[in-house]
């Protein structure tokens, strides 16, 4: 594969931060973000999405743009509506008009499963129509439409990637996987909104950063759901088995979702369809559900 120049927007977040250290192996790899990068051997600029200047400044001489810089959860973006839609419809749109003032080749965007809203029938294909009933949702929406808007009318490439409950040994505690595991792992209560008949098809970070690798190739004008329907759990499920990996004594509890911030808006079922991704990029996800929990498990304990 060709050496490419690449900038990330996000860089430094849990999937950006694992995309670059894939990259750089064989890319000219920049971040962009509001703060430094972690690991060694990355380049970065500093600056802020919701700022043009900072975006066509930086965003220079480059030939591939990974658009991850967002604000992200469905109970943060909901309860921060203006700042969600000034960075993830907004922001987006300063990425895509630096990408035309600075003759950028080609976009890939990381959007969301949280489009489609409550599926009418699983696994979900990205035929079917999305329907969003989050902010979060319809702000990504919103800015897959600037991006395609973006390729009609300048000729900007781009591949856009839904992505479907994406967890790993970085992630931020807030979400389900990390938050059940560090629980687990201190044999505290795992609580769950609602009955925990909720179904999921959780990814392992280390499969979707493949999708984006590909895509530096592949996809151009495509959107693609990126995922991996092979095991898919209820919450419930998901907390006995993190509990019997763990070997932990911690309970289930249940949070009636009435008493519940996620009251609203609670998707039930998203199981994706991931054929497209398999005919277009060759991407076939590898790291089952039990090995992927291991790896948390294991990284949890031995940060604490």
């Amino acid at each position: 594969m060709k050496q490419k120049k690449i900038v990330i927007t996000g860089g430094t977040g849990f999937i950006g931060s694992n995309i670059a250290d894939r990259l750089k192996k064989v890319h000219d790899v920049t971040i962009f973000d509001l703060k430094k990068p972690v690991a060694n051997g990355l380049k970065f600029l500093k600056g802020n999405i919701n700022e043009y200047n900072d975006v066509k400044n930086c965003l220079q001489g480059f030939d591939i743009v990974i658009h991850l810089a967002a604000s992200l959860g469905v109970i943060n973006t909901e309860e921060n509506p203006v700042s969600t839609l000034d960075t993830n419809i907004f922001g987006t749109r300063n990425v895509l008009e630096a990408c035309r003032v600075n003759k950028i080749k080609k976009i890939i965007f990381s959007s969301s499963s949280e489009i489609y809203g409550e599926p009418i029938k699983t696994p979900i294909e990205e035929k079917d129509g999305p329907i969003p009933i989050t902010m979060y949702g319809i702000s990504k929406l919103a800015a897959e439409e600037y991006i395609k808007s973006y390729s009609k009318n300048f000729g900007l490439k781009y591949t856009i990637f839904r992505l479907f409950n994406v967890y790993g040994d970085q992630q931020e505690i807030a979400w389900v996987i990390p938050e059940f595991v560090t629980k687990a792992i201190k044999n505290k209560d795992i609580m769950i909104h609602g009955d925990g008949t909720q179904i999921r098809a959780f990814s392992h970070v280390s499969d979707v950063v493949k999708a984006f690798e590909f895509g530096l190739e592949k996809g151009d004008d495509e959107i693609i759901n990126i995922g991996n329907n092979a095991e898919p759990i209820s919450i419930k499920e998901l907390a006995n088995k993190i509990i019997r990996i763990s070997k932990s004594k911690s309970k289930i509890k249940f949070i009636p979702f009435k008493e519940s911030k996620r009251n609203r808006n609670e998707i039930i079922v998203r199981i994706p369809s991931v054929e497209k991704a398999k005919k277009i990029l060759g991407f076939k996800p590898t790291v089952s559900l039990d090995t992927g929990l291991e790896k948390v498990i294991k990284y949890r304990k031995d940060k604490n």
